[in-house]
């Protein structure tokens, strides 16, 4: 044997030195001490027994003991040993006859040496461990376990080490034994007969393949009618024989097998429907994934749940949802793209969307930025020319391109990732392959369309409509010459006191004393909770989207009018309440109990009023007075 430092192996080897699993405690104490000036030199932790090693010895018992690898008894004046890892190898060995012959009984409780003290095993319920160990890999461990069968059958001495595949085979091989004598085999195929007098030619081609074959080893029975053969002969036999009044050890041993062989369908039964659910998860998974707003990152992914509420992570392992997502966004067929692409916005979020899906979320984002990005631009020409100045843009179409370029990285993520996307150039070539991706044309000769084209936001039209609420003073060419260059005058002037009055010292305390009182005076309590409501958007509003977009895409959701009047008017009095709701309880409001879980119990109690009542799509008008409260209550401090 080689040197171990381990006293479980050391145990162990003297144990089977001397034949015999029970060690006189002083005369081991000795041999230890000699093993261990013999192989120091090889194992140099064998230190720790050389002198005296009885400290160290029982210290280290003591562990075992815990561990069920050793047992300390005492017999007299003398102290015994029990080596458990002698009686786990020789009954490991003993089971591995069974498969030779299944005639050998099982080990049972009773085989143990009477002086073996039994209670220093760990007891196991069989179908608890059996299912539990089902598909482990055979365990390196050399604790012995009794295992304890229903209906008061003698229980298993098994060792760790014994896979539960052993013991499953070993059962059918015993049951095969007894259907394949005379007296039980004309027997049982009649029984299983009269059980199923419309499939006659089934059960005897299941009874045939399993006790007439000439290998004598596992039978798979997981097929649909084999299953419920197998089970129903399982029965059949367990029945008959736990009539018997005075069993033979074959008796029980039969009985033990059958117990085995029932755990292990109940097992495939539970495994069989985990697995369907598994994959019906995997597929709800799929079907969410091509659901508005149709790019999810993983922790959104993560929060997927069925149509009862309940979450799909959970029917399905973390491991099932990383392979499923990799799967769908790594493998193609044709040298096409994979079916589920993925894109990453500034913040480094990475988003997961269906390739069927990005033309379509590209024309929406593009509708939605169209608004905002149009009504900034109007206002910041509007404003530059209702002061007599020009902004870059104003005057050279190729700087106005990049603004709106800008524009878009700024307020819609998104769209922005999307349409810079590594992809997306592929996605446009494989348009000719999919009639689904020719509704809207990104590419011209292989590059991305203007970003005015795409938004629809020609620079004339932006041009038109800032100049439309200029004074009618500004229409008229010479007098708006004048004004500006008195305008620019004053501008330059004002620049230039600003700049003397910025290099002009004041006085120090004077500024301390104007700062602290003009902090006081714009810290009120309107413009904290202003403030903590746009710490609170993150909660609301996924990264990468924006309020503006969440609110139209849930009005959509919750607001199915078709004519566009009814359509507006009920959106108007839905923000109408939400709007008065919002001025009452911002009174009651500090910042510090303004939190996420307040939000939602406000909107709540509003969705639950007779009025919110009668709109049936609940869930997406919860969401939406959520976040329409939040806007509102940002934007408190500029209207109070």
């Amino acid at each position: 044997m080689a040197t171990s430092a381990n006293l479980s192996s050391i145990i162990r080897f003297y144990a089977e030195k001397q034949k015999s699993p029970f060690i006189d405690f002083r005369e081991f104490c000795t041999w230890v001490k000699k093993y261990a000036e013999h192989h120091v030199e090889e194992q140099a932790e064998l230190v720790k027994y050389l002198g005296d090693p009885t400290g160290t010895v029982t210290a280290e018992l003591a562990g075992l003991e815990q561990k069920h690898l050793a047992a300390v008894q005492q017999n007299g004046n003398k102290k015994m040993i029990i080596s458990i890892a002698y009686f786990s190898v020789k009954y490991a060995e003993r089971y591995k006859e069974l498969l030779k012959n299944e005639s050998i009984p099982y080990p049972i409780e009773t085989d143990l040496p009477k002086k073996f003290p039994t209670n220093v095993l760990e007891r196991k319920a069989a179908q608890e461990y059996f299912i539990q160990n089902m598909d482990q890999e055979p365990s390196k461990s050399q604790n012995l376990y009794v295992v304890v069968f229903p209906r008061e059958l003698p229980s298993l001495v098994l060792p760790a080490c014994v896979p539960i595949k052993l013991l499953i085979e070993s059962s059918q091989m015993k049951i095969r034994k007894i259907l394949k004598k005379e007296e039980y085999h004309d027997y049982f195929l009649k029984k299983m007969r009269s059980a199923n007098p419309s499939k006659e030619i089934s059960v005897k081609n299941f009874f045939t393949s399993f006790v007439d074959k000439d290998y004598n080893g596992y039978v798979d029975v997981t097929d649909g009618d084999q299953y419920y053969m197998w089970n129903q002969l399982c029965y059949f036999v367990r029945q008959d024989f736990e009539k018997i009044q005075d069993r033979t050890a074959d008796d029980t041993s039969i009985l033990q097998a059958i117990s085995i062989s029932e755990i292990h369908s109940s097992y495939l039964k539970e495994k069989f429907q985990t697995d369907r659910k598994r994959e019906e998860a995997l597929k709800e998974l799929q079907s969410q994934l091509g659901n508005p707003p149709y790019f999810f990152s993983t922790p959104q992914i993560i929060k997927f749940q069925d149509k009862n509420g309940k979450q799909l992570l959970g029917q399905y392992s973390e491991e099932d949802l990383k392979q499923t997502l990799l799967s769908l966004s790594t493998e193609s067929e044709d040298a096409t793209l994979p079916k589920l692409v993925v894109f990453k916005v500034a913040s480094g979020t990475r988003y997961y969307i269906y390739k069927k899906k990005v033309i379509s979320l590209i024309v929406r984002m593009c509708n939605e930025a169209h608004d905002n990005i149009k009504e900034i631009l109007v206002n910041s020409w509007y404003e530059a020319m209702i002061e007599y100045s020009k902004l870059p843009e104003m005057t050279d179409k190729s700087k106005y391109e990049l603004k709106l370029e800008k524009l878009v990285e700024e307020h819609s993520p998104v769209l922005y990732a999307l349409l810079n996307a590594n992809f997306i150039t592929l996605l446009a070539a494989e348009k000719n392959l999919d009639d689904s991706l020719q509704a809207f044309q990104l590419f011209v000769d292989g590059h991305l369309l203007p970003y005015s084209q795409l938004l629809m936001l020609r620079f004339e039209d932006v041009m038109a409509e800032s100049k439309a609420r200029l004074p009618f003073i500004y229409t008229i060419p010479l007098i708006s010459w004048i004004i500006g260059l008195f305008r620019a005058h004053k501008i330059e002037k004002q620049k230039k006191e600003a700049k003397q009055k910025k290099e002009t010292v004041a006085d120090p305390m004077e500024i301390l004393e104007n700062s602290e009182e003009g902090a006081k005076k714009s810290k009120n309590r309107h413009e904290a909770l202003a403030e903590k409501a746009k710490e609170l958007f993150a909660e609301f509003v996924p990264e990468g989207s924006t309020v503006d977009r969440e609110l139209n895409f849930l009005t959509k959701q919750w607001n199915r009018m078709i004519s566009k009047d009814a359509y507006n008017n009920l959106t108007e009095d839905v923000n109408s309440l939400i709007r008065d709701y919002t001025r009452r309880v911002c009174n009651t409001l500090s910042a510090q109990t303004f939190t996420k879980e307040r939000i939602e119990n406000l909107a709540d109690a509003l969705v639950r009023t007779p009025n919110m009542q009668k709109i049936t799509e609940q869930k997406a008008l919860t969401e939406y007075v959520q976040l329409y409260m939040l806007r509102l209550v940002s934007n408190g401090a500029k209207k109070s």
